[in-house]
Order: C-alpha cells, then sequence, then structure tokens
C-alpha cells in the first residue's frame, strides 16, 4: 500500500500522512484519522522510509526507476565514485518505473531534509514539476531534460539519427522501430524522431516506419519484434529504442530464421554491456551514463554549496548535454 491510498483513505494529504510515519507536525483530529487507517490495513513503513527518518542533511537521496539495467548501474557507478568522496550518506531508492512511487521518494527525502537528491527522470508529470517548483532541496535530474529543474541529459535525438543514417547506408529500406513509451520524452519520443530525420534525410517516406512501443526488457522487444512480423511486415532494418530490447528483438528475428545482418540490420541505443553478450554482437550508439553520474553528482555538491552560501536562494538553473559514440559491431 502506498501513501498517497493512505492519504485517500484518511481523507488527508500525502504530506499529512509522510509527516505523522516522520514524526512530524499533525494535527490531532488528523492524527486520529491516519492512525486508524493504519490500524485497519495493517501498513507499515517500508525500510527505506525507515531509514530516512534517521538521516539528516549529511544524506544525498538517489532515486532510479528501476535497478535491473546497465544504464542505471553505470549511472549509480558515477555517482557513487563522486559521493563516496564527500562525506555524504548516499540514500536509494528503486521506484520501480511507476510515477506516484518516484513522487513518494521524492517528498519523504525533502521532509527528511535530506541535503540534495539526484534523479533519473522518465516520465515527468504536472506534479513531479510541482514539486520541482516549490521545493527548497537541491534537485538535478538526469536522463531527461525539463525547464523547471536542472538536468544532465543525453543527446538522444542525434544518436538515433546517427544509427538511423548507418543502417541506411547499408541500403536497408524497410524499417521498423522497437521503441518505448513516447511519455518518455527522451527514450520514447526523441528517439523515434531522430529515425524519422535520417529516413527524410535519405529521401524516405518517415511515415512508413513501422513502430512498436514497449517497456524496456529483452522479453519487450522479442514481443515487440514478433507483433510486427505477425503483422505481415518483414522489416530489412531494425533500430531499437535500448539495447536491452535490441537483444530481444534480434531473439525474435533469430527464431524465425532471419539472419542478421545478412537478412535484418539490427541497432541500438545505450552501449551497454548486454549488446556484447549475443552473437552477433550489437552495433549501438554508446550514451555517457556514468559520466552523467558524475556530472550530476559533482554539480549537486556545488549547489549544496550554494545553499549554504547564500541562504534562502537558489541557484540558477542549468541544463548540460552529453555527447555520444557510434559503436560499430557485427549486427548492421
Amino acid at each position: 500500500m502506498k501513501i498517497s491510498e493512505i492519504a485517500a483513505l484518511a481523507g488527508v494529504s500525502t504530506a499529512a500522512v509522510s509527516r505523522y510515519l516522520n514524526g512530524g507536525s499533525v494535527s490531532e483530529e488528523k492524527k486520529q484519522k491516519i492512525k486508524k487507517v493504519i490500524e485497519k490495513t495493517g501498513y507499515t513503513p517500508n525500510i527505506a522510509a525507515r531509514s530516512l527518518r534517521q538521516q539528516k542533511t549529511k544524506g544525498i537521496g538517489v532515486i532510479v526507476p528501476k535497478v535491473n539495467s546497465d544504464s542505471v548501474s553505470n549511472l549509480i557507478e558515477g555517482i557513487s565514485s563522486v559521493l563516496s568522496k564527500s562525506g555524504y550518506l548516499t540514500i536509494f531508492g528503486n521506484a520501480g518505473n511507476d510515477e506516484e512511487h518516484e513522487l513518494e521518494y521524492l517528498r519523504m527525502m525533502q521532509e527528511s531534509k535530506l541535503a540534495g537528491v539526484i534523479l533519473m527522470g522518465t516520465i515527468i508529470t504536472p506534479e513531479h514539476v510541482r514539486f520541482f517548483k516549490e521545493s527548497d532541496m537541491p534537485i538535478i535530474m538526469c536522463g531527461q531534460k525539463h525547464s523547471s529543474v536542472n538536468c544532465i541529459f543525453h543527446d538522444d535525438r542525434r544518436a538515433a539519427r546517427e544509427i538511423a543514417r548507418l543502417i541506411i547506408s547499408k541500403g536497408r529500406k524497410k524499417l521498423a522501430y522497437v521503441g518505448a513509451t513516447e511519455t518518455d520524452v527522451s527514450v520514447g519520443k526523441n528517439r523515434r524522431i531522430g529515425i524519422e530525420e535520417a529516413m527524410q534525410e535519405a529521401g524516405m517516406d518517415p511515415a512508413e516506419l513501422v513502430r512498436v512501443q514497449g517497456l524496456f526488457s529483452a522479453d519487450e522487444g522479442r514481443d515487440g519484434m514478433n507483433e510486427i512480423l505477425d503483422g505481415g511486415y518483414v522489416p530489412d532494418g531494425v533500430i531499437c529504442a535500448t539495447d536491452t530490447l535490441a537483444v530481444g528483438a534480434m531473439k525474435a528475428l533469430q527464431s524465425r530464421g532471419y539472419r542478421i545482418p545478412e537478412d535484418v540490420s539490427v541497432g541500438g541505443i545505450g552501449g551497454g554491456s548486454v549488446g556484447t553478450i549475443i552473437t552477433p554482437e550489437l552495433t549501438t550508439v554508446k550514451l555517457f551514463h556514468r559520466e552523467s553520474g558524475e556530472k550530476a553528482a559533482n554539480h549537486l555538491l556545488q549547489m549544496i554549496e550554494y545553499n549554504r552560501e547564500h541562504p534562502g536562494e537558489k541557484p540558477p538553473i542549468t541544463h548540460t548535454m552529453l555527447g555520444y559514440n557510434l559503436i560499430e559491431r557485427e549486427s548492421i
């Protein structure tokens, strides 16, 4: 059960429930309502919440959408390499690809008076934007670009254009895109736009790009590729929003007897190790997730220092875009 559900049942705000759980100030009336719901439902705060209540200003929060991916593990390595020398305790929150869970972590970390938060963003809702604007806690977001918050992000559009150009240069004309939800602007929308731009440059009609959407697992990549093939369309070039999706798509193609790259060229985006454990090895565009983590951690420390020197002021919002490297292997 989530804090938002407790709040709804008690008829109070999520902030009131968080304050109650963290030992903060809550009116007696609200306290009794919340207590009654908790006793009735048997709700107990998770370990992350209990840990957060014990922290003061020497803690820094890191919120990620999931933990089982190359991009997240590389980002965390980059963050840890900087923060381990800073004297701050790092507190991790795994949002499980749930925007509401992500917001709960943000609220708990703010109410626990952490020094700052690094968020690996995916879907940015109006509630996120409201939090960014109202919070006095230094926040920096990795992986997405939004005007309301400090950001370290990738050049997703040009990275996708680069891999699509390479596939088109091999004479591939029937393209497919195994993508992600376009509510994830960077990975879903911007990468799709980059592919369409490469098609347009080559005199191809972007409207002919056959595309499916899924989550970020190899199973989703396999299912998406099978959906395209089951629909009667056999592409000669496939671009996938991530390397993990590409591995799944390659497995689907190979299981149906298609040769890679002789029959179908396949490209991914990310540059993680997953592309090296499949045969043929995956051609991809490497994004600098570890460097993103390092830059985010260093910038957050600068923001924290700025707050010390200028109490009550917010430092100017900055946006930093990282580059990419094309890695040519065997799948195109």
